[in-house]
């Protein structure tokens, strides 16, 4: 069972990666995914986040990140400055460029998302069943 429910899994990630990424492509065919990953950590707080800690939710190394960071600043979505708290810290928030994209491409992912549960039936017990899986990916959101 364990196999096949890793099959399933491995579907389930693949489709809502393209999801993903078409809702990019259709947003701004010049953001990567990985930009895309910055911009939806960036944005999970109105307080912006550090670049240590993006780095650690996108999965690379603190020169990596910064180096995103610098790209999508050039490009006027996000803006920088130093951490009240600690000025070693830099600190980034998206801004109303970054902020709008950000919501395009959340908006045309859940569209497309809405469309494939409307093309499944579930009884409420799958569907608490799909939310508890749902929780066990959070760690690596």
């Amino acid at each position: 069972m364990m196999e096949g429910l890793v099959g399933v899994l491995e579907r389930l990630v693949v489709g809502s990666v393209a999801i993903t990424a078409r809702a990019i492509a259709g947003a701004d065919p010049e953001l990567t995914f990985m930009q895309w990953r910055v911009l939806l950590v960036v944005g999970e707080h109105d307080q912006g986040q550090a670049v240590g800690e993006i780095a650690t939710r996108i999965g690379a190394h603190a020169s990596p990140a910064s180096r995103l960071v610098s790209r999508l600043k050039r490009r006027g979505l996000v803006s920088t400055d130093q951490s009240d708290l600690d000025k070693r810290v830099v600190c980034v928030r998206l801004t109303e460029a970054g902020r709008n994209l950000r919501t395009r491409v959340l908006e045309q992912r859940g569209r497309d998302i809405a469309r494939v549960i409307e093309a499944v039936s579930m009884t409420p017990t799958e569907a608490r069943a799909i939310a508890k899986l749902a929780q066990s990916f959070e760690p690596f959101a």
